[in-house]
């Protein structure tokens, strides 16, 4: 069972504090984790600017984060994150996954990095700075609902566009996981600037090509039909329950594809995230307001878009995923106040990974060892799988999973060394082995051998 456990305060953040971003290249149900009996206390906060008068929002006041003890990422937890250059706007460079393995450490494991595809670079360049090579990059990593289908662009002809324009040959390719980050194949090719931006139901939203001061085009691969934003609506869409497409509009509304209403934050608001919980009752929002001096917002929402709680904060934040029913797992800007101070002409990395408390209003960062993910920057959190956990090992190939307890049963899937089954506890003996209940990262359920599974 999963517990939320403060670490050991937020002098970890030290290490992270004295990395140095490098330079980038190129373009741009589970069971329920515990909620824990008590809430650790906050630490001390930056008293914000007094302003006139409290801002409220649908008659919930809007109250500043607060920043408490450094946590422990739960056990039956996985995180899917995404990692790039900090101080850049570079392309993200993989995906990994962090979780507990069986003798409770963390785990990093590689899910999609570009070195990994073993591509040919895309060209040479000389000019009188020097020769450089031009390495394929990342254009857009896109997950659905419990990342069980995961989808990544690469160029690989060209250049695709991202810090500049796009040239005449270039051509991205498609890769998809259909078991969580594990095993990857081929998907598709596509010529010109197209990205990936989401995945849903009816297949991948790509968005490509651009023109200057307009909206993308947008379209669904592989079936190549177009995908029509609602009237008003700006910037790329968002993936709500039951991979259905939402789109943010400049007034501060979000809008399903029929144009009708998810929530409205105000005229000078820009809807960031948006994060559906298991009941799918109550979302955890992250916004920020527009104006000479923009504020950052979290909270939470009920599904009809009535505010429950507001918290502010200077700068940015982000939810990617619910832990349990009260803490939600992403990313906050921490206060220079509480970071130790940097080493000389260093660069402190203040972007971390968090749990919220979007009840009580209580930012934790997140201890692990988002500091030895490469490029030591953009950890961005962008998914949180729900154990418990059995992982494939030693097979060798793939881990039948089958309809009944046995060796004479059908096979209802194979998952590879490294993939996360989830564990129901339930087990029988057959064949003069144990077997235990599993469902697959595509939700498929059946029987697993233990012999093949740490547990």
């Amino acid at each position: 069972m999963s517990s939320f456990k403060p670490a050991y305060g937020l002098a970890a953040i030290a290490v992270l504090s004295l990395l140095i971003a490098a330079p980038c290249g190129g373009g741009k149900g589970a069971p329920t984790t515990t909620v824990p009996s008590a809430t650790p206390t906050a630490l001390a906060t930056p008293t914000p600017t007094p302003t006139v008068a409290p801002e409220v929002i649908d008659g919930v006041e809007v109250v500043p984060l607060q920043f408490g003890e450094e946590a422990e990422l739960p056990d039956d937890v996985a995180l899917i994150v995404e990692t790039g250059c900090y101080y850049c706007d570079g392309p993200a460079t993989g995906l990994y996954r962090v979780y507990r393995d069986v003798s409770g450490q963390l785990r990093t494991d590689a899910l999609f990095t570009v070195e990994a595809l073993g591509l040919p670079p895309l060209g040479v360049n000389t000019s009188k700075e020097g020769t450089w090579v031009d390495e394929p990059y990342i254009t857009g990593l896109a997950l659905n609902d419990d990342a069980s289908e995961i989808v990544a662009g690469v160029c690989t002809r060209g250049y695709c566009g991202g810090l500049g324009f796009p040239t005449a040959d270039a051509q991205s390719t498609m890769y998809r996981s259909l078991d969580g980050g594990v095993t990857w194949e081929e998907f598709g090719v596509l010529d010109g600037e197209s990205w990936v931006v989401a995945v849903v139901k009816a297949g991948v939203v790509v968005a490509g090509p651009y023109k200057e001061n307009a909206q993308p085009k947008y379209r669904l691969f592989p079936s190549d039909d177009p995908v029509v934003p609602p009237p008003g609506a700006s910037g790329w869409p968002l993936t709500v329950p039951n991979g259905d497409l939402a789109w943010r509009t400049d007034d501060g509304r979000l809008l399903r594809s029929d144009g009708s209403q998810v929530l409205a934050l105000g005229d000078d608001a820009s809807l960031g995230d948006i994060v559906p919980d298991a009941s799918g009752e109550r979302f955890a929002v992250a916004w920020w307001t527009n104006g000479p001096s923009p504020q950052h917002r979290v909270g939470l929402f009920s599904s009809d878009g009535h505010p429950i709680s507001a918290f502010s904060l200077s700068d940015s934040v982000r939810v990617r995923g619910w832990l349990n029913d009260k803490l939600v797992a992403g990313n906050v800007s921490v206060p220079w106040e509480l970071l130790p101070t940097p080493e000389p002409d260093s660069y402190a990395i203040t972007f971390l990974p968090a749990v919220f408390d979007v009840e009580a209003g209580i930012a934790h960062p997140l201890a692990g060892p988002f500091q030895e993910l490469p490029l030591f920057g953009r950890n961005y959190i962008q998914a949180a799988l729900h154990g418990p956990f059995a992982r494939v090992v030693n097979t060798g190939a793939c881990l039948n999973v089958r309809s009944e307890p046995g060796t004479a049963v059908p096979v209802l899937a194979c998952a590879a060394d490294g993939v996360l089954l989830r564990d129901t506890g339930e087990t029988r003996d057959a064949d003069g082995g144990t077997w235990i209940r599993v469902l697959t990262p595509a939700g498929v359920e059946g029987w697993a051998s233990t012999q093949y599974l740490e547990r």
